[in-house]
């Protein structure tokens, strides 16, 4: 398997395996998967009362997706705002941008109050232009973002912000409130306290007795209630969403420290979200993306890397950050899932409710 600068940092896939109380024989709800959105199910169920919740993870917490990212924390979506008002109308729009504000509220909270250390900052965040089709709707997204009252900005001088390392950009949307994570240590630390019951791979969940049963190839749990939260995995749990969830690869890499880079707190997104990239707190730097180039290939579940697209990776550094000098520290690969809109899949299952 390929493991990201996050997990190499502080891999728990290569300890002994968290297992909940024995027991317990029955809990009132069983989330399936451990990474972000399953852990922190579980984490505000127990705060809001919830004491027998457990978390059923295939390998360990962070395994997926969740420790595999660049751990950006954005408001919004990648598309600019002025593409989403036309895709979902200006009320839609607005209570995305809302919603991932409070999110992000959340996530802040959550680390000050567990005290978790996962290099947390908010320092923004900037939406560049590689185009000028892409610096207009960006600039239109300023205007509208501010008109409907989020604090953004169109900077034009991004390059000189950065120490001259962005001169292929000719400006971008800053937004103040987004910030940068640690996203392995941060999931891992919210999961302290909970029941987790890690190396329990579910592969169906069948209606028993009124309950239901989660069953994996040699256990099962018992729950009146399940919470699936396996992201692009959900096609291999459930036959429901083969038509509704694919799993598409994402590639990263990340650098030795490269001192002096001068990409400051603020992480970098660009060409509608496909080029994505920042400073790390040891220097080092991540990249990541450039999949528009690679659709065909960069499908499926396969745990593994694609030598063109790493080379393109690398040659992006070059090209548009202008470092010539570095070594890389670390390659991997992680399963996202699409759904045709673009927006999760919120609700029950209807052969299962």
């Amino acid at each position: 398997m390929t493991v990201s600068y996050w997990q190499k940092r502080k891999f728990a896939g290569t300890g002994s395996l968290r297992r909940p109380s024995a027991s317990l024989k029955k809990w009132d709800i069983a989330v399936i998967g451990g990474g972000l959105v399953g852990v922190a199910a579980a984490y505000y169920l127990k705060l809001l009362g919830c004491d027998r919740v457990v978390v059923l993870e295939k390998k360990c917490v962070g395994y997926g997706a969740s420790g595999r990212n660049a751990g950006f924390i954005l408001a919004g979506l990648a598309e600019p705002y002025s593409r989403l008002i036309v895709a979902m109308g200006r009320d839609s729009a607005k209570e995305i941008m809302i919603s991932t504000l409070d999110n992000h509220d959340l996530i802040e909270s959550a680390v000050s109050d567990k005290a978790i250390e996962c290099g947390y900052r908010r320092g923004g965040s900037y939406h560049l232009a590689i185009s000028e089709v892409e610096r207009k709707e960006l600039e239109e997204s300023v205007e509208l973002l501010n008109a409907d009252g989020f604090n953004v900005e169109y900077r034009s001088g991004v390059s000189r912000q950065a120490g001259g390392r962005l001169k292929k950009y000719p400006g971008g949307l800053f937004n103040p409130a987004d910030g940068k994570i640690d996203p392995f240590a941060f999931v891992n630390g919210l999961s302290d306290g909970l029941d987790v019951f890690e190396g329990f791979e579910a592969n169906r969940i069948i209606k028993c007795g009124g309950a239901l049963e989660i069953r994996s190839e040699k256990e099962k749990i018992s729950a009146e209630m399940a919470v699936v939260a396996v992201n692009g995995y959900a096609p291999l749990l459930d036959r429901y969403f083969d038509n509704l969830v694919f799993p598409v690869r994402g590639q990263m890499l990340a650098t030795s420290p490269v001192p002096g880079n001068r990409l400051g707190e603020s992480p970098y997104y660009a060409n509608f979200g496909y080029d994505y990239f920042r400073r790390t707190d040891d220097d080092a730097i991540i990249m990541g993306g450039l999949r528009n180039r690679f659709i065909d290939d960069e499908l499926g579940y396969e745990d593994i890397t694609n030598p063109a697209l790493q080379k393109a990776l690398e040659d992006y550094i070059i090209e548009n950050l202008g470092i010539d000098e570095f070594s890389v520290d670390a390659r991997w690969g992680g399963v996202m899932g699409y759904t045709i809109d673009g927006l999760p899949l919120v609700g029950s299952l209807p052969h299962n409710s």
